[in-house]
């Protein structure tokens, strides 16, 4: 297929894409190569900064300008389900697990790859199958105790682990993690397995202290420790979360503030008020209607960063007729995203040419679903439900964009005979029946990438094997060719990966899995004294870098 024409929502995700990496700081690695393997190192670790629409807010600044203390508070629209790093695959509760713990890895500057963190090095065999990392010494969890390699060895032990872990799949074939000594730390892999690197700075390899997990799983999921920047203070199911600073922590002058407070706040308007009030230093997830009026104030600005985020209506092929392809394509068809993207984004966000963010390997000449309502009608006609049929869509309470989303589509799909019932519920609610099969369509509506590599999202979304009984994210999609596509591509060097994992795009976009809408950025509303915020491409925040100018 030949690549569609530029539009102007492709030129403005350019030109994110560029302003923000225009600001980011030059990541500063050192490769070598060496006889026994790949040796990687960072001298040093590299403070945080971002690239955004508000003036001072995502520069460089040297530490001697930076003012030390205060409390930062944050409005966010998801409230954490579990705080225990192996549990959850919610991002409210993701988001804050990565303010608390620390991995091997860690997403580097401009989110093309892996720094190191809690590994200070490694070795890669030739033959793929052996990484030795040396680990930092003198690292304390958030109670003063010393991380150990006992600690290490567990907790990956742990997420490998996959009757007691749903991401041991994210690792590969693992054949077994050692400490060689009180320094170095070894896995051994039965076959070579890519996105290791990559994978290990996910949060369910977060270093936990082993002590505090075998008192009890249930008890440290709602009073975590571990070795990140800031510990928890108070977690109240509804309304906050409050974290403070671990004064131990091992990277210099990190955290800035001493206090991190983040009300759950479903309702956009609500968090835009606050905000406006000052009752808030940030809010995020900020309609993008709402955009230019904030900015309009003189101590508000909202930054947009680029995100590996895709924005689409879930669909449970489990629910017939979903479980026809011909409905799928119907539903994409019949989906206005050109008046969605001038009424509700204001072209400031991009059609989707795939089920999954817009990442490494990503194909510019895979077609996107067109409005095509005439197409849509001829498909729902040769469907198993030629006179239509009713869809019930679940969307979460208080999400302006959604809500506006689904309206569009209620008036769109009337036209091809599908009547839609929409349903609102509390984002915690809805993504618990969501994570039970409990919906049709709608309840999750985005998904964006814990690594800056596609592999985690392709193995959750579309290989039905992996993710421990989550069936392609909720979906029930089943395809031996996706999973045959996706095991490769973590077996394969790069010139293969970019063709297995293309020829996977086009085979979900074909398979029509999902309603595919929008890569969208995010926006996060700043009043003027918050500087060096950042969120980083995989949309958690390095919180550790904030400060205030007050």
């Amino acid at each position: 297929m030949s690549p569609p024409p530029p539009d102007k929502t492709s030129r403005e995700h350019e030109a994110i894409e560029k302003f923000v990496q225009a600001e980011l700081t030059r990541k500063q690695a050192l490769l070598r190569l060496g006889a026994g393997g790949v040796l990687f190192t960072l001298p040093g670790f590299l403070a945080a900064c971002g690239g955004g629409d508000g003036e001072g807010q995502g520069t460089a600044t040297s530490e001697g300008d930076v003012k030390k203390g205060g409390r930062f508070s944050m409005a966010r629209n998801e409230e954490p389900l579990s705080l225990d790093p192996i549990v959850p695959s919610d991002n409210g509760s993701i988001w804050v697990i990565y303010q608390m713990f620390d991995q091997l890895t860690t997403v580097n500057e401009d989110s093309s790859g892996v720094a190191p963190s809690l590994a200070e090095s490694w070795e890669i065999s030739p033959d793929g199958t052996v990484y030795t990392f040396t680990i930092k010494q003198g690292v304390k969890f958030h109670d003063g105790s010393p991380m150990t390699m006992d600690d290490v060895v567990f907790s990956l032990e742990r997420v490998f682990d996959p009757k007691g872990s749903g991401y041991s799949f994210l690792f590969g074939t693992v054949a077994g993690v050692k400490a060689v000594d009180d320094t170095t730390l070894e896995i051994a892999l039965r076959e070579p397995f890519t996105p290791l690197l990559d994978n290990l700075n996910v949060f369910p390899a977060s270093i936990v202290p082993r002590k505090a997990v075998e008192a009890g799983a249930e008890g440290f999921a709602q009073n975590p420790i571990g070795t990140g920047p800031f510990k928890l203070k108070e977690f109240a199911k509804g309304r906050h979360v409050h974290l403070v600073k671990h004064e131990g922590y091992w990277k210099q002058d990190r955290p800035r503030v001493d206090e991190v407070f983040i009300p759950y706040v479903t309702d956009d308007n609500t968090r835009i008020l606050r905000i406006q009030g000052g009752e808030v230093d940030a809010a995020v997830a900020i309609p993008y209607a709402q955009i230019d009026q904030l900015n309009a104030q003189d101590d508000i600005d909202v930054k947009i960063e680029a995100l590996f985020r895709f924005d689409g209506m879930w669909l449970n092929h489990a629910e017939s007729p979903l479980d026809d392809v011909k409905v799928r394509q119907a539903l994409n068809y019949a989906t206005d995203k050109e008046s969605m993207l001038k009424s509700i984004f204001f072209d400031k966000v991009e059609i989707a040419n795939h089920m999954m963010p817009k990442m490494k390997y990503w194909r510019e000449d895979v077609q996107a679903y067109g409005y095509d309502p005439e197409k849509a009608k001829s498909l729902i006609a040769e469907s198993k439900v030629p006179d239509g049929f009713t869809l019930p869509i679940v969307i979460p309470t208080g999400d302006v964009i959604v809500q506006q989303i689904a309206q569009i589509m209620k008036e769109s799909y009337s036209d091809i005979g599908v009547d839609v019932q929409i349903t609102n519920l509390d984002i915690g609610t809805a993504y618990t029946n969501f994570s039970q099969f409990n919906y049709v369509a709608g309840s999750n509506w985005y998904i964006t990438s814990d690594v800056p590599g596609p592999d985690e999202l392709a193995a959750i979304q579309f290989d039905y094997s992996a993710a421990s009984g989550t069936k392609s994210f909720f979906t029930n999609y089943n395809s031996k060719r996706a999973t045959e596509l996706v095991q490769e591509a973590g077996r394969s060097d790069d010139a293969a990966r970019e063709q297995l994992l293309g020829d996977l795009q086009q085979l979900v976009m074909d398979d029509a899995v999902l309603v595919a809408l929008f890569f969208t950025p995010a926006r996060a509303a700043l009043r003027s004294h918050v500087k060096d915020f950042k969120t980083v491409k995989t949309a958690w925040w390095r919180l550790e870098d904030v400060w205030l100018d007050k």
